[in-house]
This record gives structure tokens, sequence and C-alpha cells, in this order.
């Protein structure tokens, strides 16, 4: 019912693979240089971690598993479309390797992120142009690793030892016409029991959802496809007469008071449960998903932080680099944070945390023509008091966190307050109510931004930061659409708080600003954000906490003393003073501040 054609054989979908040896990660001019051989679904590869193997050893390894030990995978895809594909809405190739991948164009641009798997993250889809549909052919390039969105824990539990030895297969390799209306109407049940589930009892909209939500099962018929059409009328009733025709235009209707501002994000670890080079792939397959969603949803606005990744993207990715920055430029890529990553908070020294911030702004400015205005840590282990100092001489005056909602003796008091610093300066900072900065984008999510806000009395807005982290994507397609249906019921009854998407941060900050008397209605914390948890990261692995007092120190010594030495100019006019060079060293200790590297909770 959910697709209506789906074809696999060889004569349409033509595989081919090359496995890059060992742990090496070659970027696409090289990959393209190799030779590769005919693959097919089902095949497996792997495995998630190799050694250098001596030569006898790898012809045994090759003779038992029938692919070279390498976790980096190539793979070449050349598809012929039926013609009669062409008046179906929509084809695409499924592609699920059982874990991540990234799809690029023949040219070496990538164009989505793959999350294989039946986990709530998957995304194994590749809407093929219609262009290409009407042409007949279609080629593509992927890209697959063999790790997970959280490495490849051995039993499953996001922070066990890894597998070393995890295989993948390749589960799907399909070309599929799938039926938009079974779709949407799996969508729009969806919705109906979020709605049943998560308002009180016995209200209007609750009961009305869930009337809709059983008849629409009495209608179904899963071998009558007529009933779909009728089931998704009954849907209507909830959402409204023609509700999806409407679009991103749904937003603008209802009303312009809206207490749940939507913003996407990704939230990636820098380094966690998997090394630097990794998280280099997790990147462009999760920026690269984003700037295709902007294609297709006008409202979406994604937020991303840490300059450090961009730098990634612009070095090893240049041609997704400029697409980012085109998007940067519409205002719909979203530039915050201003820090080079997201840094501990508390153990670099007072100077390393200035840096952070003028090598993070620098860079945001020498490369997008901007500075940051949001300070963004979400996931650091507690703040500083000195940081509202050191956010506002940044050029920030807001602040989003969200952290201290994982304390596990004291709820923390506030979600929306003025927080002022050891100085005395002070920064606007949101802690959003719906206590997590990788949200789903369900109704519980959009209802908790409401229900768990702490300063109703004096605001009655948060933030909805939605979208899976670490690999995952950011939002996904069925995200987005899920926050069209919830506006749209929300349009037609005041039991929803109204969302609204298209807005910047910076906006929602300043939609505060004005509706608290310039900040002065909220609430006020003095001094340290103090995390109750992971207390633990202060004292484990203290050789990493030992090498980063030491490269402080060190750096600042050689700045001093490259300094002194521009008086030799004076008598020699060659000196200049090496600011390059200790740029980069600066930019590899701030990259190991991360606030998993540093603490010890990374691997």
């Amino acid at each position: 019912m959910l697709f209506t054609h789906r074809v696999d054989d060889s004569h349409r979908v033509k595989l081919e693979v090359w496995s890059a040896p060992g742990l090496s990660k070659p970027l696409f001019q090289e990959a393209m240089k190799q030779n590769f051989k005919p693959a097919k679904k089902g095949d497996s590869f792997g495995p998630s971690y190799t050694l250098k193997l001596a030569p006898r050893f790898e012809v045994e390894y090759m003779r038992v598993t029938r692919s070279p030990s390498a976790t980096n995978h190539w793979w070449k895809v050349a598809l012929d479309i039926p013609s009669y594909f062409q008046q179906y809405e929509r084809v695409q190739f499924e592609f699920d390797p059982g874990c991540e991948a990234m799809i690029f164009s023949t040219d070496g641009t990538p164009l989505q992120g793959i999350t294989g798997g039946f986990g709530g993250d998957r995304r194994v889809e590749h809407i093929i142009p219609a262009s290409a549909v009407k042409k007949g052919t279609y080629s593509i390039v992927i890209e697959s690793s063999c790790n997970g969105m959280f490495g490849v824990p051995w039993n499953g539990d996001t922070i066990a030892p890894p597998d070393m030895n995890r295989f993948f297969g390749l589960a799907s390799a399909d070309l599929v016409v799938p039926n938009m209306d079974a779709w949407g109407l799996l969508a729009d049940f969806n919705t109906l029991k979020e709605i049943s589930e998560t308002l009180t009892g016995n209200t209007g909209l609750q009961n009305k959802a869930l009337v809709a939500a059983n008849e629409i099962m009495n209608i179904f018929d899963n071998k009558d496809l007529a009933s779909v059409k009728k089931a998704r009328k009954r849907a209507e009733e909830v959402f409204g007469s023609g509700w999806e025709k409407k679009g991103e235009k749904i937003y603008d209707e209802g009303t312009d008071r809206h207490q749940v501002w939507g913003i996407g994000y990704c939230h990636i670890d820098t380094a966690w449960l998997w090394p630097y080079r990794v998280t280099q792939q997790k990147v462009a397959r999760s920026w690269s998903t984003q700037v295709d969603l902007m294609e297709r949803y006008p409202e979406h606005r994604f937020t991303c932080s840490q300059a450090q990744q961009f730098k990634w993207l612009e070095e090893l990715y240049p041609p997704l680099f400029e697409r980012v920055r085109e998007k940067v430029k519409a205002g719909t890529f979203h530039l915050v944070g201003g820090a080079w990553v997201e840094n501990d908070a508390n153990m670099p020294s007072g100077e390393a945390l200035v840096r952070q911030f003028t090598h993070g702004q620098r860079y945001f400015e020498t490369r997008f023509g901007k500075r940051c205005e949001t300070a963004w840590l979400p996931d650091s282990f507690g703040l500083t008091g000195a940081y509202p100092q050191l956010m506002r001489m940044a050029g920030m005056k807001y602040f989003f966190t969200q952290k201290l909602s994982w304390n596990n003796i004291n709820v923390f008091p506030h979600s929306t307050f003025n927080w002022v610093g050891i100085d005395g300066t002070q920064v606007l900072c949101h802690m959003t109510p719906v206590d997590t900065y990788t949200a789903q984008a369900t109704v519980n999510d959009i209802n908790k931004g409401v229900t768990n806000h702490k300063n109703l009395e004096s605001s009655d807005k948060s933030l909805l930061v939605f979208g899976n982290g670490d690999g995952g994507g950011g939002p996904l397609p069925k995200m987005l659409d899920n926050l069209r249906r919830i506006r749209a019921a929300s349009n037609n009854s005041r039991e929803l708080p109204p969302v609204i998407m298209g807005p910047l941060v910076e906006d929602f900050f300043d939609k505060v600003l004005e509706e608290s008397n310039a900040g002065t209605d909220l609430p006020t914390w003095n001094g340290e954000l103090y995390l109750e948890f992971h207390r633990g990261t202060y004292t484990s692995h203290g050789s990493i906490k030992k090498g980063n007092r030491k490269s402080e120190i060190l750096l600042r010594d050689v700045e001093h003393v490259a300094t002194l030495a521009s008086l030799y100019r004076y008598h020699k006019h060659d000196y200049e003073y090496p600011k390059a060079k200790i740029d980069v060293c600066w930019e590899k200790v701030l990259l190991n501040q991360f606030h998993d590297v540093l603490p010890g909770s990374a691997m």
C-alpha cells in the first residue's frame, strides 16, 4: 500500500563498489580513480574497525568475508527508470546500507545524508529529479561508512563499548514509487494519535482527534486504494479543509501570537563515541540533508554552531560549503554560537575562553560576512559565571542552553531569564522548557513548550529546537510535515499552542525582549550555572586536562616570545610575527576543549 512500484533487478539498478583499505577515508576525487567491482543488494561490508593485516592474513580475510577489511565504501549507482514511472508524482531511489551514508552527484557535490536501519532516525530515500525520470536514466555516487549514529555499541546501548567487528548489509537498493496519499494518511493518523494522547482527556480537540483516528481505522481497507483518500478526507475535519495544499502558507493563518518557535538543529558532537575524522563525514551528511530540505520546505530554518565544523566542510567538501554559504546569505541557514567549538565552559583558562570566541567570530565574519549574535552551548556540563561578560564582549547579547534540565537534585527554576555574571554583565538566556535540543517535533514537544515553561507570568514563549543529532541528519521531512499538521490543527482550536516556523533565533529573543519590557519583567540568575550531573568529568582522564593546561601555557609563552622578537625588526626587517602558525596551534587546542573531549567523556 505504501509503495505503488518497487524494482531492484540488475537491469534497472546497476551497482559497483570500491572498499577503501582499512580505516582510510578518501575523498570523492580520489575514490573515483579506483577500480570498482560489481555489487548487489544483500552484500555485507565491514568491519566497523580494522587493523592493518599482513598480506597472508588479508587474503584469508577476503576468502571468508568476500570483501577486503574496510570501514568506508564507495558505490557507483546507475539507474534505468521505466518510462511508465513518469505518470507518478514522485520516484525515489531507496538505499539502506544499515549504517550512515552520503549521496553525491557525479561531479562530487554532496546531495544528502542517509541513515540506514529501522530506527526513528531512518532516512533512506533519495528523490530522483523529475527531469531524470523523464530522461529515463540517473546516476549517483554514494559513500557508506560502517558506523551508526552513535558509533557501534556492541549491545545497542549508546555508551557501551564498541563492537569492533560489526558488519553491515545492503538491505535495499531499489527504485520505488511511493504512494504519496498512503504516506500522507500514515502521517495524518500519527498526528491525530499524538493529539489524542497528549491533550487532556474529554476536551474538544482531544475528543475530535480520537474520534477521527478511530473512524480512519474503520474506513481504511488495505485492499482498496480509494479508502485512503476517503480516510484522509476525514482527517481534514481536524486539520481543516484543503490544509495540505497550503504548504508553508499554513503558518500565515490563525493567530499571530505564537508561543512555540520552531528552529531546526543538528547537535553534532565534534567527538564523542567516534573520532574527529568521522565527525567530518557526519557534518557533510547532515548539512547536505538540510540544504535539500530547504528547497522543499520554504519555512525551514536550520541553525548551526561550531566554526571548526564549517572549516572542515570548507576544506573537505568545497561544493557543499558553497551551497551552505548561499543558504546563509539567503537567511535560511543560521549561524549561532560564535565559538570555535561547543566547548567545556569551566576547565579552559579565561584566555582560552576568549580565544574560543575570537577565533570563532573571526571565522564566521571572514567566510560569511557576519558575526553571531546568540551564544549557543546546549550540552556543556555547567557554565562559569564569567561567561556573560565574555559573550557580551564577543558581540553577543543572547544565550541558549539546556543541559541544566538534567539536574539530578534541584530543578532549575527558570526557562527565560537574565543571566548576570560575576562582574554584573548580563545576557538574556533561554533554557527551552521542551527540555531537549533534539526534539522530534511531536505534539507533546509543542505542548511541553508551554506546560513546562517556568516563567509564564513574564514570558510565554519557548524555542522548539528539533532534529536528530550526531549524524542523524537534523530535522527529517516527517518532522516538518508534522509541524504543518500541528499548526493546521491549532488554527482551528485554542487547545494546542500555536507553533511558528520561519523566524530565526534572534527573532525569538527580540520578541521576548519586546514583550517583557526590555527584559525587566524577567527573573534574574546571578553567577555560575552549575550542572548537578556529570560531576566525574572534572577528574576523569587527568592526562587530557594536564595536556590542555600545558598547551595553554606554552601558547602564552610563544606569543610573549614572538612579540618580543618583533623588536628585532629594527635591526633586520625580514621578521614577521608568525600569526598564521600560532593560530593553527590555538585551533588545535580549542578543538580539544570540546565539551566531551576535555572532560574525558569521549572515546
